[in-house]
């Protein structure tokens, strides 16, 4: 049967967005009209990709997560659970997925075979720990668990985005101050120059030579950022270029300790969180590497996998790659033989994150005051440029 994706107005005039499979069209708007709802629009599904589709936030993924387990420890059906969600969520993305949803309960399927058909919304490790809590009938644990994974992720990101967004607002403020002198200020003394009739020099000739650049050929700046953009884009969708990318990231000076701790920080709460699931070491492992967020590190740990496989101990096998720190490795080695692996797994994850805090406040203390040296010599250099011709006119009047 053909997917339909509808949108509705109950009576108090709030709209809905959801999809069904039904004959027709005509079957769809009874069914809507029946369940007391005034049909806005009905159309053909077709799924949205690329980078303007729209998508679920991880706060969206977290109230929706955290409303999910509440409601289901209340003993309510999953089904009445994902109808009142349905209702409740402002995302249009996830209110159509939880509409799919519960299409898919409805036909018998369990919740974790009908997550799969979201993986853009439902991480791996998300979609993976339901399934196991089917098997063993504790989903509202389970999902309580994913709401402190999933707040934790989102903690990492604002802290890693805290880290390179305040360099890059300064920076962008430099910029704009740098680009209204030399379009606006050096402008005013390039035609006081011009009635002086006098050798200006070299420095005070190459910054007119910029500014005169900069004023007639500034819209090339934007096609410059765009391209630059767009060939990030193109990299990081290939895996080798990804790979690349990650790399240089994680050598970047005072900032790639940032990326490197934090994407070692969700490796190993991810790991945690597996193994407490019940999940197998070696199933852990394949999908908790992939939580790290970097393809370094993720190539490190498939060398991991398969020395598990062979079955070596997996705190040796870490040690051996030498991309982890030895603390860790060591905690890691400890927990295994004496039976406490997850125990000392979040005890080194919270170590990482108190790391992580020090080194974040360490960098925006060290990089505040460097930007601002860095923009108070080229506003500097700028204003040196200006006036050396006068000096060099004063200069010769006095000689």
């Amino acid at each position: 049967m053909p997917y339909y994706i509808y949108k509705v107005r109950d009576k108090e005039g709030k709209i809905y967005i959801g999809a069904l499979d039904v004959d027709d069209k005509k079957t769809l708007r009874n069914i809507l009209y029946r369940s007391g709802f005034f049909v806005v629009k009905i159309q053909p599904y077709k799924e949205k990709r690329g980078l303007f589709a729209p998508k679920v936030s991880l706060d969206s993924l977290i109230i929706f997560t955290h409303q999910l387990s509440s409601m289901i420890s209340g003993g309510i059906p999953i089904l009445t659970c994902l109808e009142i969600l349905w209702k409740q969520t402002e995302n249009r993305r996830l209110q159509l997925v939880i509409s799919q949803l519960k299409n898919k309960l409805t036909e018998g399927e369990f919740l974790s075979d009908a997550l799969d058909s979201f993986p853009d919304v439902f991480p791996e490790i998300y979609r993976s720990l339901i399934r196991v809590a089917e098997r063993g009938g504790g989903l509202a644990p389970v999902l309580q668990k994913l709401v402190e994974y999933l707040t934790k992720q989102r903690q990492m990101r604002m802290k890693v985005k805290r880290a390179s967004t305040y360099p890059l607002i300064v920076s962008l403020v430099a910029v704009s101050v740098v680009i209204f002198m030399l379009v606006r200020v050096v402008p005013v003394y390039q035609k006081v120059f011009a009635r002086l009739h006098t050798n200006l020099p070299g420095i005070t000739q190459f910054l007119l030579h910029i500014s005169n650049f900069v004023k007639h050929f500034w819209w090339m700046g934007f096609i410059v950022v765009g391209f630059a953009v767009f060939l990030y884009k193109k990299i990081t969708s290939y895996e080798k270029g990804r790979y690349t990318v990650d790399k240089i990231k994680i050598k970047l000076p005072a900032l790639g300790k940032i990326f490197y701790i934090a994407s070692v920080g969700r490796f190993v709460y991810a790991l945690s969180l597996l193994l407490e699931g019940g999940l197998p070491i070696s199933h852990s492992m394949d999908i908790a590497k992939r939580c790290c967020e970097n393809k370094v590190l993720e190539k490190a740990l498939e060398g991991v996998e398969r020395k598990i496989a062979q079955g070596q101990a997996l705190g040796s096998s870490l040690e051996e790659t030498h991309a982890f720190p030895v603390m860790f490795t060591q905690m890691v080695s400890i927990g295994e033989e004496s039976g406490t692996l997850i125990e000392m797994l979040n005890k080194v994850s919270l170590h990482i994150d108190e790391d992580l805090d020090y080194k974040l406040d360490r960098f925006l203390t060290l990089i505040e005051p460097a930007l601002i040296i860095v923009v108070g010599v080229i506003v500097a250099v700028i204003l040196l440029a200006m006036y050396a011709p006068i000096f060099t006119l004063w200069r010769s009047i006095k000689g």
